[in-house]
């Protein structure tokens, strides 16, 4: 199924197999049965956001990761990276004897020769990566190497969406798929700004949180080291100053708006890893018929079942007139789960299509799981230029479908759909094979999604309820509600 997600930059190599990437989302997972010797094919449709493109022989790390930011980062990341840090040992790479590898590269290769969405490669010659990689692969000597250079193979590809992972990566993702994936940190999600480092979410009761870190305090320094001096933390940047195993400590200089520096001193812990990818509701608290839903990403079990629960205990705490949905940086996910989210506000219809070389798909909304109370009810969508993939398809179908009114600046334009293809040693291929188009046959990747009306604004800077973007869909809303009164 598609599926969809963004990844962190520079990541340890440890962690770079152990990490999941964006949540990317987009997937339902339809058997297709085994293709070849250790291969079973399984269509995900991930909608996958952009990856930070390896070369051979360097690691991938394909996840976003909740806490601090990569050294790679800049003031203009536009993308919050938290990074994981897994508690639990994950699976150790078992060996790979030379006729295995032979078959899962060669596989691999045509796989990508038949099915990739671009028949031209991109422009990459792809029987000569073949010719380059067939001996690199006969002479690898351990897993790592092997996986390397498999991953090195599918970047040669250059879409910032395919890529091959590891069997700790597989294992690492489906871990954060049902929640179960733990890091060492503070529980707090960060973003590089020129001052430092923007605290954008904190985990319920998490180290940071207990110690007075607010929403948009920017931490200054880590251990007496400025955060923006990307020399001096090494190659992990604030990141590696910040994790670390739960118990240790870290010295935080914080500052809350014009107020002066102040010290901390955290203790790290187990940070679930679904502390910064659950669905949040509450009603605006100058608004209060006004609610708003925050969907992170569409990579969670059951995504739907908690939008709907969300929506209720907003209606269930007062009188709903309007809802506001935010996807901005919604890192993708499962299609499926993505159509059955938007089913929820619209009964049936279609949002458009996924094409490619070998096949074409109706994106169809399922009738029967509108919520009654909601027909009719104003929403607004806010995106921005984080909303990737499955999030930018939920937007798009919300607009084509007449839901909602889109509000923000354009989306990313990252929307071709992945498919799995699945090994005997745990490995696994995701291979753009389809791209997403609106019914009209518009095709949005590299464009995004056009919002009605575009509201440019660095909204993370803002209070919660002061930002330019939220208030723009208040207005919106308003407009929505004077048409049709009694809604």
């Amino acid at each position: 199924m598609p599926y969809i997600r963004f990844a962190s930059k520079r990541v340890r190599y440890i962690l770079t197999l152990l990490s999941l990437i964006c949540l990317l989302g987009g997937c339902s997972w339809q058997p297709w049965g085994r293709e070849a010797a250790g291969v079973t094919a399984t269509p995900q449709s991930e909608l996958s956001t952009p990856l930070p493109r390896p070369t051979a022989g360097t690691a991938s790390s394909s996840r976003p990761t909740p806490l601090p930011v990569p050294a790679s980062a800049t003031a203009t990341d536009v993308r919050p990276t938290p990074t994981f840090e897994p508690i639990e040992p994950t699976p150790t790479l078992a060996s790979v004897d030379a006729e295995a590898r032979r078959q899962i590269f060669e596989r691999t290769w045509t796989i990508v020769r038949d099915r990739y969405v671009y028949e031209d490669f991109r422009g990459v010659d792809w029987e000569a990566v073949r010719t380059e990689f067939t001996p690199l692969i006969i002479a690898a000597t351990t897993p790592e190497r092997f996986y390397e250079l498999m991953r090195g193979m599918i970047a040669r590809l250059d879409d910032e969406h395919s890529r091959f992972e590891s069997p700790q990566q597989v294992a690492a993702q489906q871990a954060e798929f049902r929640g179960r994936l733990r890091y060492g940190g503070i529980g707090a999600l960060i973003r590089t700004i020129e001052e430092g480092g923007l605290v954008l979410n904190l985990a319920p009761d998490g180290p940071a949180e207990r110690a007075g870190v607010q929403l948009r305090d920017v931490i200054l320094a880590i251990d007496g080291i400025p955060f923006t001096d990307r020399t001096a933390f090494g190659p992990d940047g604030p990141i590696g100053a910040v994790r670390g195993e739960p118990g240790t400590p870290v010295r935080l200089t914080v500052r809350t708006a014009n107020n002066p520096p102040r010290e901390l001193t955290l203790l790290r812990e187990a940070i679930a890893s679904e502390a910064f990818n659950r669905v949040r509701g509450r009603l605006l608290p100058r608004d209060r018929d006004i609610g708003l839903i925050e969907i992170p990403s569409f990579y969670v079990e059951e995504l739907d079942a908690r939008v709907r629960e969300k929506v209720e205990e907003l209606r269930a705490s007062g009188e709903l007139r309007g809802l506001i949905i935010d996807v901005r940086g919604n890192s993708g996910g499962y299609v499926h789960l993505m159509r059955n989210t938007i089913a929820l506000f619209h009964d049936g219809g279609s949002i458009g299509s996924t094409s490619g070389r070998n096949q074409r798909e109706e994106q169809i909304i399922p009738r029967g799981q509108q919520i009654a109370a909601l027909d009719g009810l104003p929403i607004a969508v806010l995106i921005d230029a984080d909303t990737v993939s499955a999030g930018e398809m939920f937007a798009a179908g919300m607009q084509v479908l007449g839901r909602a009114v889109i509000v923000g600046v354009p989306s990313a334009g990252n929307t071709e759909n992945l498919y799995s293809y699945d090994f005997d040693d745990g490995s696994r291929l995701l291979i753009a094979e389809v791209a997403y188009r609106l019914p009209d046959g518009t095709l949005i990747e590299e464009r995004g999604v056009i919002p009605d009306r575009i509201v440019e604004s660095e909204w993370w800077r803002f209070d919660p309820d002061d930002d330019p973007q939220l208030r723009a869909a208040l207005e919106e809303l308003a407009q929505a509600m004077v048409v049709t009164p009694g809604q």
